[in-house]
């Protein structure tokens, strides 16, 4: 059982063409979310930073929230917060328009 030898002769190089080697760069660039065994995230690039940054921001406007919270359960406890205030403003607009009614009523007596 021989090996086949090993050609001395060397291939040239082909380059690929621009648009070939963007796109191959930028599958490079993209990096996949890692997460460790507590639960948080550890990554490095920029468009990651990015998504982490935009969800502390919303993490922030939740009141009462502290900790590490999973992004699924996050979207869910906005969506509450969503529902409440606007359920708050409802309530204040019908105040407005409840007392706004008998304080045109008692200006109209005077």
């Amino acid at each position: 059982m021989g090996s086949s030898p090993k050609s001395s002769v060397s291939r040239p190089m082909r380059r690929r063409p621009n648009s070939q080697r963007q796109r191959f760069h930028r599958a490079q660039k993209v990096s996949r979310t890692v997460v460790n065994g507590r639960g948080r995230r550890i990554c490095s690039s920029p468009a990651c930073s990015s998504v982490s940054d935009k969800l502390e921001a919303l993490k922030n406007l939740i009141p009462a929230h502290s900790g590490e919270i999973k992004a699924d359960q996050l979207f869910q406890e906005t969506a509450d917060y969503i529902v409440l205030l606007r359920t708050r403003v409802l309530i204040l607009q019908r105040l407005i328009d409840f007392y706004g009614s008998s304080e045109d009523q008692n200006a109209l007596q005077s």
